[in-house]
């Protein structure tokens, strides 16, 4: 086999693009998948990156991974980089995606090591009332004494999910926190990410039901404004709360 090719070919599965052409339920064949809410899940997770560089960690554990992409693009000057998700088939894709990670389908709560950093990102509001306290307690058993937690969930701005439990002021994360008996405290928040009327006025016009169409200066400049601009926004507006967590 020629090695030179096989790179190649290795090096098109970062991303399973034969999965990008398919059909339609109704049968229609389809070149691309849409992703509305793409700039926002591009910022709060980048931004959220950043905030985990900052730290200087030695290990990472990200909790509720699903397929890995926040633990897979951290940089490998993290040493110790562990997702773990109830969903075998994240998992799977995971692995896949990020071999360079250590991935576990399973419950949190079976992790026996502690982390410098334990990460969860828009896991809370999947969470049952009645299993939030025991979630929290879960999280702190994996810290490090001198470490952290990190939480990122959506806020009572965006209408509430039908595949969520509720979304987030700072009052009832509070309450939760305190409920759960873990003797951490809330050391920073951040409200990340606001949608302009100008985003969405973009998007209506290039990324509609009838087509769909990216100008890559245009998608440049657009990006741009939103990093500098719309990342780090007030309450008022956030789409995402961001919540630091010591040991108190």
């Amino acid at each position: 086999m020629n090695n030179n090719k096989f790179i190649i070919q290795e090096s098109l599965y970062d991303f399973p693009y034969h999965y990008i052409p398919h059909f339609n339920k109704n049968g229609t064949p389809s070149l691309s998948r849409k992703l509305g809410w793409g700039f926002d899940y591009l910022c709060y997770m980048k931004h959220l990156q950043k905030l985990v560089i900052s730290m200087n960690p030695n290990s990472v554990l990200e909790v509720g991974c699903g397929d890995g992409y926040f633990i897979g693009n951290l940089p490998t000057s993290i040493p110790i980089r562990v997702g773990v998700d109830v969903s075998s088939k994240a998992i799977a894709f995971a692995k896949a995606f990020h071999p360079n990670c250590v991935f576990y389908d399973f419950d949190a709560e079976k992790i026996e090591d502690k982390f410098d950093v334990v990460i969860v990102i828009e896991v809370l509001e999947h969470i049952p009332d009645d299993e939030l306290s025991f979630f929290f307690q879960t999280l702190s058993k994996k810290v490090k004494q001198e470490g952290k937690i990190i939480v990122s969930v959506p806020t009572t701005v965006v209408p509430l999910n039908n595949k969520h439990y509720r979304h987030y002021t700072i009052e009832l994360f509070e309450n939760q926190l305190k409920f759960s008996g873990i003797n951490f405290k809330i050391v920073n928040v951040e409200y990340v990410f606001s949608s302009p009327l100008w985003l969405k006025t973009l998007t209506r016009l290039f990324d509609n039901r009838f087509f769909g169409l990216e100008i890559k200066s245009l998608m440049r400049l657009a990006w741009n404004q939103i990093w500098r601009k719309h990342r780090i926004v007030n309450k008022k507006y956030g789409v995402h709360m961001v919540v630091e967590l010591i040991k108190n």
